[in-house]
């Protein structure tokens, strides 16, 4: 008896017509009973390969009794044998090695594997056309040429689709399980399909989006490490930014699954009607918690805010009217400002009448974090005294490096000697943290020197055994005899810079 062509692929030719019936008769029933059982199960291989691997070797018992080969269905019995046998082992080799690759995950695309099943499908009825039916497959490839250029032309759509999804794999901007934005939408990537990606939002809705349009829009993939999210907040104008930056990072601190590296960044984003609105970004690391951690933050600001006594206003608008020009400033700030002029050594045995004439002059300054107050070389006109925070000390070195010099914190002040002299800074000093500083300008000098004259001549002594003790800084002053040249050389500055007539 002939052998079958499966059965010449399975090197049957050892065999007895009888086993080789014997052996397809048991192939066949093993396949059946693995479709049943898988099908209750639900186990790896998928029912279809089997069922066409049971149908192959069922056909292939046709092709084997004599009957088979005097009825004359032996030939073709024998080809379509060996084409589902092969379809069904091809289907189950596929399907297993698609198993051990995305084993770790939960959805994965099948376009690949769907390709490569209908290609080495093709391949393989081809063979059986050509070596056991002796079929011409010229005529056949060249009509197959015309039909597919027909069916190319009327299903653009669906092949745009399915060359999309063939670049999304091989580009592969995204993983099963990343969070993804394309337009409007934003979900979960569950897998690439011949014609749509499917996407599972935050709301559980399965979405799925046609891979031409996915491959198309813009793609913002949240896979990273850490993602950012920012949220947008109105504080009131009273509140000084570096305080509000401060009191939003501690916040931030707080709140479960805010990252704190890289640390929040809190930018002062724009001057609205009612409220200076702050931009707060800070990162997460799972995108699928955004919204939730968003409530959290949003939550945790509105209550440190109302514990440090930061108001988000209302949408308002105000409507002021210019404020009378006061007669005198009022007494208990007076009695404040005189103390806090007093702590300048050279203003501290000034009579009250005389430092009242001061107080005109009297401006409160409030400078940010970083704010340069003066720059070393430029002219200056006043004096500054230090009532809160801190303020740093810089100067350019030799070789153009800037240099720290020092930090001073309340009672200091600085300024003096440009506004004694109307020399140039001889410094730069820039708000270490947010500080408030009285400024004390050259005009109420003048005042109080036309009324007093003799303060001037007391005042250039302080100053000058301050010079002495900062030789360096006054290299451009005569070295005659020690603190009183330099107190006469001050004294003549003075003269100049305020248009004095002083008895030498």
């Amino acid at each position: 008896m002939h052998l079958t062509p499966l059965q010449t692929v399975l090197g049957f030719a050892l065999l007895g017509p009888d086993a080789r019936i014997i052996f397809d008769a048991i192939v066949i029933a093993l396949f059946t009973l693995a479709a049943i059982v898988i099908r209750q199960r639900r186990a790896l291989f998928p029912v279809t390969g089997l069922l066409m691997c049971a149908a192959g070797f069922a056909f292939d018992l046709l092709a084997t009794p004599g009957v088979a080969v005097a009825m004359g269905w032996a030939p073709w019995a024998g080809g379509v044998a060996l084409v589902m046998a092969s379809w069904g082992v091809i289907h189950l080799l596929l399907a297993l090695a698609d198993h051990f690759a995305h084993r770790t995950r939960a959805h994965f695309s099948t376009i690949f594997k769907d390709l490569l099943m209908v290609t080495l499908w093709g391949v393989i009825l081809m063979l059986v056309l050509r070596q056991d039916f002796h079929f011409d497959l010229t005529p056949l490839l060249a009509s197959t040429a015309i039909v597919a250029a027909v069916i190319g032309f009327a299903l653009q759509e669906s092949l745009g689709n399915i060359f999309s999804g063939l670049t999304l794999q091989l580009s592969k901007p995204f993983d099963p399980g990343d969070w993804v934005r394309s337009g409007n939408f934003v979900g979960r990537i569950q897998g690439i399909g011949w014609r749509s990606t499917s996407l599972l939002t935050r709301s559980n809705e399965k979405l799925e989006i046609p891979n031409s349009m996915l491959a198309k829009d813009a793609l913002v993939n949240y896979s990273a490490d850490v993602v950012g999210s920012d949220l947008m907040i109105g504080v009131s104008y009273a509140a000084p930014p570096n305080h509000v930056r401060a009191v939003i990072c501690e916040a931030l601190g707080n709140v479960p699954g805010v990252r704190q590296t890289p640390p929040p960044e809190v930018f002062t984003w724009e001057y609205a009607d009612s409220a200076i609105r702050y931009r707060i970004r800070y990162w997460i690391a799972d995108y699928a918690e955004v919204d939730r951690i968003h409530d959290a933050v949003a939550t945790a600001l509105w209550y440190v805010l109302r514990r440090k006594g930061v108001e988000i206003p209302y949408p308002q608008m105000v409507v002021a009217r210019a404020p009378k020009p006061a007669a005198g400033l009022d007494e208990n700030l007076e009695r404040e400002l005189m103390n806090e002029l007093r702590q300048v050594d050279f203003l501290r045995d000034l009579s009250d009448a005389a430092l009242r004439l001061l107080l005109p002059g009297v401006v409160v300054q409030k400078y940010g974090a970083g704010e340069a107050i003066v720059r070393e070389g430029q002219e200056g006109d006043s004096l500054f005294l230090i009532r809160a925070g801190t303020v740093e000390v810089l100067a350019a070195a030799a070789d153009g490096r800037t240099v720290h010099i020092r930090d001073l914190t309340r009672p200091a002040f600085f300024g003096e000697m440009a506004l004694m002299t109307g020399e140039r800074r001889i410094a730069t000093v820039r708000a270490h943290t947010d500080a408030e500083l009285i400024e004390l300008g050259r005009a109420a000098f003048g005042e109080l020197f036309k009324n007093h004259p003799e303060t001037a001549a007391q005042m250039g002594e302080v100053i000058a055994r301050r010079m002495s003790e900062r030789r360096e800084l006054l290299a451009a002053a005569p070295q005659g005899d020690g603190a009183h040249t330099r107190a006469n050389w001050l004294l003549t500055k003075m003269r100049a810079v305020f248009n004095l007539s002083l008895p030498r």
